[in-house]
């Protein structure tokens, strides 16, 4: 802040109220772009958030639609073999019964350690 001559050569005082002022003015402007700042970083964040939620609903639709029309053949296959339709629809429900057995086996020996290992080690890499 330095001081220009006056008209008659004799320094100027500066002016407190107008400094003040204009660094309020400085402040506002700051805190007013940094909220624009902060709203765009998470509308941004938000929108990823959707499209990443929309692209697993709609993958995890496609895939159940394909088990599930897999499965029907599974059991009319079952069923043409066993002369039993009944029987057919029963077995293929077996199999799902003998896979989940399968998964919550292979969760709690390997799987569940090595996911929560990988999110941590992701999210560490992340910040």
């Amino acid at each position: 802040m330095a001081t220009e001559p006056d008209a008659d050569g004799a320094a100027k005082t500066p002016d407190p109220a107008a400094f003040v002022h204009g660094l309020v003015n400085a402040v506002s402007d700051y805190a007013t772009a940094e909220k624009e700042r902060l709203t765009l970083s998470t509308a941004v964040r938000a929108g990823d958030a959707l499209a990443r939620l929309l692209l697993v609903v709609v993958v995890l639709l496609a895939v159940s639609g394909v088990v599930l029309m897999l499965s029907v053949a599974w059991a009319l296959l079952l069923a043409g073999w066993l002369n039993d339709p009944a029987l057919g629809f029963a077995l293929s429900a077996a199999t799902y019964v003998v896979l989940g057995l399968v998964f919550y086996l292979l969760w709690r020996t390997v799987l569940r350690d090595r996911i929560i290992l990988s999110v941590v080690n992701a999210t560490h890499d992340r910040h």
